[in-house]
């Protein structure tokens, strides 16, 4: 059971990670950043959270301000952690993961699964070891049956852009949300980022107004077009940006700081850039 509480009279800003907070090719957070989220987290008007399509074993890169964070969004939605605990589990149905593994089977096509506490592959070669070390994510283990005895959160696969349509078709009791790079998420249909959000303010009664989103990615759409106080990265994807209320300056030139100070919760003279 969910418990709400009174409306609440704090702010709340939801944080993507890869290419927000995170610099996968610097594998580093900007000190910039490190700073606005602990001048953040002094602020006790203000809640710190995280809306990612990582699960939370994926979150190792953000170590250095973990502690500034209580409220994680994770999975695109699928899963949702508060105080350390699940509160909240979105599993893909069997039936769906049946159709999806044999379809791309049948396309003889790289893929994975993500579990609550593990995820795996279905094989692996040298671009799909190339994709994991671009966003410094471990590279999982082999199980192309992990589905069989795990609930699946999400499933992804490398793919031509060209080719997503034909999925999207295929799949349409599911969502299809493309990356950055070649390739796809699979997640239940109707959930994302956003969702997760909107049962985050349930339970913390902050009204809409008082919430706040940074993103760089198309996984951040909905969230963007959700929340009205929405910024996306300069180094985002060009949906990302159309469906922000503003566009900061690109990750490796303070652009998360820069987008706090855009959306009035950072004081340009509290940091230095």
């Amino acid at each position: 059971m969910i418990e709400v509480f009174i409306m609440s009279e704090k702010k709340i800003i939801f944080f993507d990670i890869d290419r927000t907070l995170y610099d996968p090719d610097t594998r580093s957070i900007p000190k910039s950043t490190i700073e606005a989220l602990r001048i953040l987290n002094e602020r006790e008007d203000i809640e710190i959270a995280i809306a990612t399509g990582r699960a939370f074993y994926m979150l190792h890169i953000i170590e250095e301000i973990i502690d500034y964070i209580n409220i994680f969004v994770l999975i695109n939605g699928q899963i949702i952690m508060k105080d350390g605990e699940t509160i909240y589990r979105n599993p893909i149905p069997t039936k769906d993961i049946l159709e999806v593994v044999e379809v791309l089977d049948s396309k003889k096509m790289k893929y994975g699964f993500l579990g609550e506490f593990d995820e795996t592959l279905n094989i692996v070669d040298d671009k799909g070891k190339e994709a994991f070390e671009l966003v410094d994510m471990k590279l999982p283990r082999i199980d192309p049956h992990f589905y069989l005895d795990n609930n699946i959160y999400q499933m992804w696969t490398f793919c031509d852009k060209s080719n997503t349509a034909f999925f999207r078709d295929r799949f349409e009791n599911l969502q299809i949300v493309t990356w950055l790079g070649g390739g796809f998420d699979i997640l239940t249909k109707g959930q994302s980022k956003k969702e997760g959000i909107k049962k985050i303010l349930e339970i913390e009664g902050i009204p809409l107004q008082d919430a706040y989103a940074i993103g760089d990615g198309d996984n951040d759409i909905e969230m963007m077009d959700f929340i009205e106080n929405s910024v996306a990265m300069g180094n985002g994807s060009e949906a990302c940006k159309k469906h922000a209320k503003y566009i900061t300056d690109d990750i490796k030139k303070d652009g998360l700081v820069k987008g706090l100070i855009k959306i009035g919760l950072l004081d340009a003279k509290d940091i230095t850039i």
